[in-house]
């Protein structure tokens, strides 16, 4: 299974460096104070401090860092260089990360009701963000979660009110089609039961199974874990390439 950095695709490396790039903005700091702060910040990154280490000298190098010695340490701050390319990471990851993060503290929320109501979408995710979204969540899963969701509160319902609760609610929704085929796999498993109303067979309702009933807790738990995991990590990332 990837990891968290994996799947958002901003490595350890790229945490390290944008983090010795801020942390030294206004202050020098030696490796020490870096490899701990960066443990406490990031707990579930087991990162030697040789490598640590290793990333300021390559900084260094680069002329992003600038070094101080005072007996056995070497300080570090940020130089204008560095400056410039924590602004590039900027360019790169914030616009995308921020609207992602949007739409996952409303999705969270729903999970747990937890902390303050996010504010209601008032944009959809950018197209350019989209498929991003969808590697870092299970869109299958999100949409089982809230259509399973809305079958414990109506007797039955059709899968366009899914994509509309999913637009209204999180400021997101996959396409008409991956809805649909998502929708027909529930039926097949027994999580929904679908039936046509009349002789039109224009629009299929859905209705709530026990199989789906019993299912809930169980999408709903497995969702809310990934969708922590992923906004923690990004909601990090942003505290340090803030614009």
């Amino acid at each position: 299974m990837k990891s968290v950095q994996e799947t958002v695709g901003f490595s350890v490396r790229d945490t390290l460096i944008i983090f010795w790039l801020h942390s030294t903005l206004k202050q020098e700091c030696y490796s020490v104070e870096i490899h701990e702060a960066f443990l406490e910040q990031f707990p579930g990154h087991s990162v030697r401090y040789e490598y640590v280490t290793r990333i300021a000298r390559q900084l260094a190098d680069e002329g992003a860092l600038s070094t101080r010695q005072e007996h056995k340490k070497v300080y570090y701050r940020c130089t204008a260089a560095g400056k410039e390319k924590l602004a590039r990471y900027q360019d790169l990851y914030y616009g995308r990360f921020n609207e992602i993060v949007l739409v996952l503290d409303r999705l969270y929320y729903s999970l747990t009701k937890n902390g303050d109501k996010p504010d209601a979408p008032d944009h959809p995710l950018p197209a350019e963000f989209r498929q991003y979204f969808s590697k870092l969540v299970s869109v299958q899963d999100v949409i089982r979660y809230v259509a399973l969701k809305l079958s414990m509160t109506r007797s039955s319902f059709y899968m366009a009110e899914v994509s509309k609760q999913l637009d209204d609610l999180f400021g997101w929704s996959p396409s008409s089609a991956y809805l649909y085929k998502v929708a027909r796999e529930m039926e097949e498993s027994d999580l929904l039961y679908g039936f046509w109303p009349d002789d039109r067979r224009s629009v299929r309702y859905m209705k709530q199974t026990d199989a789906g009933a019993a299912f809930y807790p169980t999408i709903a738990r497995s969702l809310e874990e990934r969708v922590r995991n992923i906004r923690h990590y990004l909601t990090d990332i942003l505290q340090f390439i803030q614009e």
